[in-house]
């Protein structure tokens, strides 16, 4: 049977991919890479109809959770879920870093789920991973398979990864990007937002986090290894979940 894996990713627009249309979000990204796992999506929860059911967990089901307010939400599901349901046999939690220390954060989470479930999850294996700063560093790690091949994009690809070397982006570093910045609690910059900007160059399609985002990361020729040698990061919680998997090809 293949392994169940309940997945808590922060964020929202991104993770979650558009409303409308067939735009799917993060777990088709690792349903592509690991398709002997089953991934459950726990967060982030689309609402469904009726607004009264959607008030009742409004706080629970909210998008845009990261640190903190993030394992609120985790705490708050996997108490909720451990009343209905056996345990998983993995949780992977994916939290965008936004520049935040990636040990503080990580104990955060472990911590979470020790003590959810009055302590139900204490012995299931959890993979913590981040995309650092964002998800978006991912695809601009792969450039010359995801945005440089995407329709809306590969006319003027190279005016936008001109743009972006010029504010400060590094291609073969790309989650260095900024620094944190107490006052906003976040990266100084935003690299989605530089990312939208260098969109705006030559008067094309402007970069939509919940459109392009999840379709860069269903890319055909994405290469995780790619990915892996130029974000460490990513390649920390992707080596963790191969091992998990004894037939993925990546990371060899």
């Amino acid at each position: 049977m293949a392994l169940v894996i309940w997945l808590f990713a922060g964020g929202g627009e991104s993770e979650l991919g558009e409303r409308e249309g067939d735009i799917k979000g993060i777990v088709c990204f690792f349903e592509k890479h690991f398709p002997d796992f089953t991934f459950h999506r726990i967060t982030p929860a689309r609402n469904k109809r009726p607004p009264a059911k959607v008030l009742l967990n409004s706080a629970n089901d909210a998008l845009g959770k990261t640190g903190k307010a993030f394992a609120k939400q985790i705490k708050a599901k996997l108490d909720e879920k451990i009343k209905y349901q056996s345990p998983p046999d993995a949780i992977l939690i994916l939290d965008d870093l936004d520049c935040s220390c990636d040990v503080e954060r990580k104990s955060l989470f472990e911590n979470t789920v020790n003590q959810a479930g009055n302590g139900a999850f204490k012995e299931i294996r959890r993979i913590i991973g981040f995309a650092a700063p964002e998800l978006e560093a991912w695809a601009i790690a792969d450039w010359e398979n995801t945005i440089a091949k995407h329709i809306d994009f590969r006319e003027n690809n190279k005016a936008m990864q001109h743009w972006l070397s010029c504010n400060g982006v590094s291609f073969a570093t790309p989650e260095t990007f900024s620094f944190y910045n107490k006052s906003k609690k976040s990266c100084h910059d935003k690299l989605s937002d530089l990312l939208i900007e260098s969109s705006r160059q030559k008067n094309q399609t402007v970069y939509s986090k919940a459109q392009h985002t999840p379709q860069l990361l269903l890319a055909p020729d994405l290469n995780p290894d790619v990915v892996a040698k130029k974000c460490p990061i990513f390649r920390d919680f992707f080596t963790q979940l191969q091992k998990l998997s004894p037939n993925s090809q990546y990371l060899q």
